[in-house]
């Protein structure tokens, strides 16, 4: 197992769906000396569950909207003029788990202090040979399962266009990120505990209601935890979203990211916005499966998390 090491050049931040992850990341791509990388694997468990029958055969309407998107965005896909083109980003097509090892156990480039990975649990379940095997500060971004089911409840009712009632509509039938049956058990609580057990003994957590609500304390915090010096500059970056151009990543997701409004607040963000309202106290009959599934292994993360004065 890898030792840990008071500051590695590589840091994981491992997420849920809806978690003001990609507002993090673009927060850590204005940084001092950063190497962006945003969910490599997520492209890579993308490519294999498209070309798994047996995941195809499950959610066949998801099949159906991916083809939808390829060609609605064709033409922006293939503009050579395009915002996100001219940085790191590459087709997703390349992304395999070999190759995202591969990329992230080369040397840093000069002017390069850290690499920050921001990626999902989910994607590398049951795949932790296929991490890099560099020294890692693992890191997790959580958030309460009441407020991530009903924002990603939301948004995939708006992007799959489903013309019923909201209460009606079952993410779980239709997406295998949201699939708590498929995903059992909880891929973000099972990976820290992974990391306890083998690698490190203190993972840092964060919880999105903390950064929100108190963004200098938790992102200071933060940046102690893992050793980038904190600069008070860090809290505001720039809201365009010409950014993005320098993650590393797939082309394609973030130009459909940004279309369907997946990543669009967060891309144009310029700062860590204030909290809308305390948590719902219930969810609709429909979203208690994933609220069963990951409530459990939120509220212990949640006791270990950097905590505001």
């Amino acid at each position: 197992m890898m030792a840990e090491i008071d500051t590695p050049q590589t840091i994981f931040m491992w997420f849920n769906p809806r978690s003001v992850s990609t507002a993090f990341v673009k927060c850590v791509s204005f940084m001092d000396g950063a190497e962006v990388w945003c969910e490599p694997y997520v492209s890579c468990y993308s490519n294999e569950t498209f070309a798994n029958p047996e995941t195809v055969a499950r959610f066949p309407i998801l099949q159906a909207w991916s083809n939808q998107l390829t060609n609605k965005y064709k033409d922006q896909m293939e503009d050579p003029n395009h915002i996100f083109r001219g940085g790191n980003l590459i087709p997703g097509r390349q992304f395999t788990y070999d190759w995202v090892k591969q990329q992230l156990e080369e040397p840093l480039p000069e002017r390069v202090k850290f690499r920050f990975v921001k990626d999902s649990p989910i994607c590398v379940g049951g795949r932790y040979d296929k991490l890099p095997n560099v020294p890692i500060k693992h890191t997790f971004l959580i958030r309460h399962p009441h407020r991530i089911v009903l924002s990603f409840r939301r948004l995939h009712y708006n992007i799959m266009e489903f013309e019923g009632d909201l209460d009606d509509y079952d993410i779980s039938s239709r997406n295998p990120f949201m699939a708590w049956e498929k995903l059992s058990a909880d891929p973000i609580f099972r990976l820290w505990k992974y990391v306890r057990e083998n690698i490190d003994p203190n993972p840092v957590v964060i919880d999105t209601d903390d950064l929100q609500a108190h963004p200098s304390q938790i992102l200071k915090k933060y940046c102690e935890s893992v050793g980038i010096p904190f600069k008070d500059k860090y809290l505001k970056w720039d809201a365009s979203d010409e950014a993005v151009k320098n993650f590393h990543g797939s082309l394609e997701q973030m130009i459909w990211g940004k279309a369907e409004r997946a990543y669009d607040a967060a891309f144009r963000s310029s700062s860590f916005t204030p909290l809308r309202g305390p948590v719902p106290e219930t969810v609709p009959d429909k979203c208690k499966g994933y609220v069963q599934e990951f409530i459990e292994g939120y509220r212990v993360m949640y006791e270990t998390r950097i905590k505001p004065e």
